[in-house]
């Protein structure tokens, strides 16, 4: 798990968020009016849904909120949410299911009404870790593989190629392509992307006078204009215009 926060808050009107994908896999529980969520071309879960997942996604998506939003969100790794979950991740990618859909309806009927009744948040964060170590304990690792390809994917910001990875793991690309996008829901080369991207916001957030062509080098792209390109398809503008519009950006975590 990377991290697990709650949140609460009332809003008259309908407020949208735009998302920029962060490399994550997000498990949110619903214990206020509906929250509707659209991830990509994928559409959006019913309005009624108690909980939901929204798997890795390589482009532009959005909330929307309405009335008491009050819920509890889990960001996972993706080969941590192939653990709890216990199906394969590219079933998952670009979209936004409900978690009864995976889990089973009562499973997910008893999780969010355990939730629902614990008005500490302290104890329902017990709750919720509970429920991913009896998961995790339930369900098969990982392919070793795999799981050594994204720590590397991950610890370089999305630096290394797929050629690379392959070789220095002794098989095809074709192989590591396919075990991995079963496995954490995109392929590697799809989330070396967003793990670029997701550096260079961080890179820009440390040192907002950084200029963007430094920023472009120091993450791999060819140059400026490459960076610019990863920026509208994965968060539909500029960079400019992503850490400068006023009409909220949930930034990738």
């Amino acid at each position: 798990m990377l991290r697990c926060f709650g949140y609460r808050g009332y809003f008259a009107q309908a407020r949208a968020r735009r998302l920029a994908p962060g490399g994550d896999v997000k498990l949110i529980v619903r214990l206020g009016d509906p929250l509707r969520f659209a991830a990509g071309a994928s559409g959006a879960v019913p309005a009624t849904a108690s909980a939901f997942v929204v798997g890795l996604n390589d482009g532009p998506g959005r909330t929307v909120h309405a009335g008491d939003v009050h819920s509890l969100q889990l960001h996972l790794t993706p080969l941590g949410a192939y653990r709890v979950l216990g199906v394969p991740m590219q079933a998952l990618s670009g979209a936004a299911v409900e978690l009864a859909e995976v889990l089973g309806r009562p499973v997910v009927d008893e999780l969010v009404e355990r939730l629902a009744t614990t008005d500490d948040w302290d104890a329902r964060f017990r709750l919720i870790g509970q429920m991913l170590g009896e998961r995790t304990a339930a369900t098969a690792p990982p392919d070793p593989a795999v799981a050594w390809a994204w720590r590397r994917l991950s610890r370089s910001g999305g630096g290394v190629g797929v050629g690379e990875l392959a070789a220095e793991l002794g098989v095809s690309r074709r192989h590591l392509t396919r075990r991995f996008h079963h496995q954490v829901g995109l392929p590697p080369k799809s989330l070396a992307r967003v793990l670029r991207f997701r550096r260079a916001v961080r890179l820009h957030a440390e040192m907002p006078g950084r200029s963007w062509s430094r920023i472009a080098a120091e993450c791999g792209y060819y140059d400026h204009a490459h960076l610019d390109a990863d920026f509208r398809s994965l968060a539909a503008c500029t960079p400019t215009e992503f850490v400068t519009r006023s009409d909220g950006f949930s930034l990738p975590s």
